[in-house]
């Protein structure tokens, strides 16, 4: 069932609203954790257009919802922070990286794999949806490449 869950949510493509041309991504995986234990997702995100591109939401049909979260180091102490929006500076790179800004995924529907790829949708506050393929990396397994450069212009 899960395969036409995923159809339906990447059909449905309208080119008006759905680009990347704008947008770089690269880099774009979550480490495998416990099965049925929230995961996090890390990617490098740049920015090739002149205007700020800002994201309100990202989802997924494995994960219940998607969350950005950052770290906020005080005394020594390293505490996760829920961003509201995420925003990629005009012709900058963000990286969203362990320590650091992340996303969350709360509430798996499903396991996953490692070295499955999992699809999610960046809605853009210029109303455009970005499409980003992450690929599920065993973190134990020291011949795993989550340094995929690739971009996702689908």
């Amino acid at each position: 069932m899960l395969p036409a869950v995923s159809f339906a949510f990447m059909s449905g493509i309208d080119e008006s609203r759905d680009t990347q041309g704008e947008l770089e991504i690269s880099g774009a995986y979550i480490p495998l954790g416990p099965p049925g234990m929230m995961s996090v997702g890390y990617l490098k995100i740049t920015n090739t257009s002149d205007e700020d591109i800002g994201f309100d939401k990202f989802s997924s049909p494995v994960f219940d919802s998607v969350e950005v979260h950052g770290t906020e180091h005080k005394n020594g102490v390293a505490r996760m922070t829920h961003v509201k929006n995420l925003t990629i500076p005009a012709n900058s790179t963000v990286e969203l990286k362990p320590g650091h800004t992340h996303l969350m995924l709360v509430g798996p529907r499903r396991d996953i794999k490692a070295g499955e790829n999992i699809m999610m949708i960046g809605l853009g506050f210029n109303e455009k949806r970005y499409m980003i393929k992450f690929r599920v990396i065993d973190p134990r397994d020291d011949h795993t490449d989550h340094t995929d450069h690739s971009h996702h212009n689908h």
